[in-house]
């Protein structure tokens, strides 16, 4: 090769280097070209997970993966995004993507389009507990102890007629006693009794409500719900209305129904997308039917069950662009209920009670 073929080889080299290195540099850095704005922009991602798992992922129509996955290199702008599985509801939901962000939605949950029932029996009439038909003989047991307990506290009596109302939650149970409609705490040894609220509630009847990190509401007979503030020990209302209460299993929200809408009040910090602030209240759905009943999915804590005239539906906390909300089952329910020990949702319909697993 002579001497000029060889400067004008180096001499071609130097300028493909010099042209693509800085693509190489810019693609490396997280860039991507906006042919939309014309400019070079720093492109972020979407991360999705779902149950179940190895969902298809479009976004914008287009088969990207599989979840869980991160989709990277995406321009700054809204996407369409879609979650497919055979046999399961779709999901889909409008996602905005920032420079150097990452946009999330992990907990996902693709409900089941043809669910299979199970019949469990055929004598569930009008005083069938679906409640007591689900607790273990452990459970029962503990609850015939608390009783016990109760009768043989400082109540002036050797009944319950001065206990207005109760709860166990593992060695503890809580109690409001008469007259003064405090709260109060024991053990299944009856040796304690701690003061847990410093004012007295209202002259009512009450439910009580704890959560798994003893966090406490009651419902009165007046449908109003009081949530108790940990830093000054008092009850404070918290809604009126009220029809049903639980906690998630997860200890971190409140769950509240009345005739026309659910609420989700959020006990703690919400620290995965969306986020939430502890004392958060959020409105789930208001309808025109009366909701007969909502609970938590507890495998998931973010999605809720409920049941409105002869539907029952699923719903996500998610309320970023639309709140997927799935029509999961066609049945006049009368109770629902859903048993983590055997991951299956029970009704009643009419005097039959059936299982059905949201697998």
């Amino acid at each position: 090769m002579t001497k000029t073929a060889r400067r004008f080889l180096l001499t071609s080299l130097i300028i493909v280097f010099l042209l693509i290195a800085p693509a190489v540099l810019f693609y490396a850095w997280g860039y991507s070209f906006d042919w939309q704005n014309k400019k070079p922009v720093l492109t972020g991602g979407i991360y999705l997970e779902s149950i179940p798992k190895k969902a298809e992922i479009y976004v914008n129509d287009e088969l990207k993966a599989r979840t869980p996955k991160l989709v990277k290199r995406l321009l700054p702008r809204e996407y369409q995004i879609k979650l497919v599985k055979k046999d399961h509801h779709p999901w889909q939901k409008k996602m905005r993507v920032e420079s150097k962000l990452v946009t999330e939605a992990r907990n996902i949950f693709l409900v089941p389009q043809k669910p299979a029932l199970e019949l469990i029996r055929n004598d569930a009439g009008n005083n069938f507990s679906l409640e007591e038909f689900l607790k273990t003989d452990g459970e029962r047991k503990i609850i015939i102890k608390a009783e016990k307990i109760l009768s043989g506290l400082n109540t002036g009596t050797t009944s319950l007629d001065q206990i207005v109302s109760y709860k166990v939650i593992d060695q503890d149970i809580f109690y409001l006693q008469k007259p003064s409609y405090i709260l109060y705490q024991t053990d299944l040894s009856g040796a304690v009794k701690n003061q847990v609220s410093l004012s007295p509630l209202p002259e009512n009847n009450y439910q009580i409500f704890i959560s798994p990190d003893r966090n406490l509401a009651v419902l009165d007979n007046k449908d109003r719900l009081y949530f108790l503030n940990q830093e000054n020990k008092n009850f404070e209302n918290l809604a009126e209305n009220i029809k049903e209460v639980q906690f998630s299993k997860d200890g971190k929200k409140l769950l509240y129904f009345s005739k026309s809408e659910i609420w989700v009040y959020y006990l703690k910090e919400n620290l995965i997308q969306p986020f939430k602030k502890a004392g958060e209240k959020e409105l789930i759905t208001r309808l025109s039917q009366e909701i007969k009943q909502a609970i938590w999915y507890p495998e998931t804590n973010e999605h809720i069950i409920f049941s409105v005239g002869s539907l029952v539906k699923i719903t996500e906390l998610d309320g970023r662009d639309i709140r997927n909300t799935v029509d999961f089952l066609e049945k006049e329910t009368s109770q629902i209920a859903y048993d983590q020990e055997t991951e299956s949702l029970y009704f009643t319909e009419g005097e039959k009670l059936y299982s059905v697993s949201l697998e």
